[in-house]
């Protein structure tokens, strides 16, 4: 996907938008932090280091992800500051997916085609999705808490981590296909590095 390097590059809206996001997602997550929901402070924090990541490796500022990538993880942060979504954790992890997967593609040799990127996104949120719920099994043995309630909820968890990282990975390949046809560059396959 050599459209997703040509859009993030250079940039400065980009940038200047992305950054902007950045500063909502360290103010969510310094807000979550005050709340005393580590957990989501963490999922913040994450999406930040990772959203520094190409800038300071880089040495350039302007090097950040899309905007657009890094609005779709503050979303589940900002909802989550005012309310419970109970798939608002999906679509962290699946948007966390997202972003590692377009800062892989841009800021690195490795090119992927548009199943991979799918297959990937998916992958990695029921990867980590499962090991939430090792973690939350633990925590129920170990510290006597109530995590998991029932096999249908959990099922229904695990299905729920499975469409957000489908859904994510799908509008990833739509988003930068859309932008490779727009810009008059259309290639073949979003992976072609041509």
């Amino acid at each position: 996907m050599p459209i997703v390097r040509s859009l993030v590059e250079n940039d400065r809206v980009n940038a200047a938008l992305a950054w902007l996001i950045v500063s909502a997602i360290v103010v969510a997550a310094a807000a979550t932090a005050w709340q005393e929901s580590l957990l989501w402070a963490s999922l913040g924090a994450s999406i930040v280091v990772l959203a520094l990541v190409p800038p300071i490796v880089r040495r350039d500022p302007s090097s950040v992800p899309p905007w657009e990538v890094l609005l779709i993880a503050a979303v589940p942060i900002w909802v989550r500051l005012y309310g419970t979504l109970p798939i608002a954790g999906f679509l962290t992890v699946a948007a966390i997916a997202l972003l590692v997967t377009a800062e892989i593609d841009a800021f690195t040799p490795i090119r992927m085609s548009p199943r991979f990127v799918v297959a990937f996104v998916v992958l990695a949120t029921m990867a980590v999705a499962g090991l939430w719920t090792i973690g939350q099994w633990v925590s129920d043995v170990v510290f006597a808490t109530s995590f998991l309630t029932t096999k249908n909820e959990l099922m229904w968890d695990l299905v729920y981590a499975t469409a957000f990282g489908g859904l994510a990975g799908v509008l990833f390949v739509v988003y930068f296909y859309r932008h490779d046809t727009a810009g008059g560059e259309h290639h073949s396959q979003l992976g072609d590095s041509s």
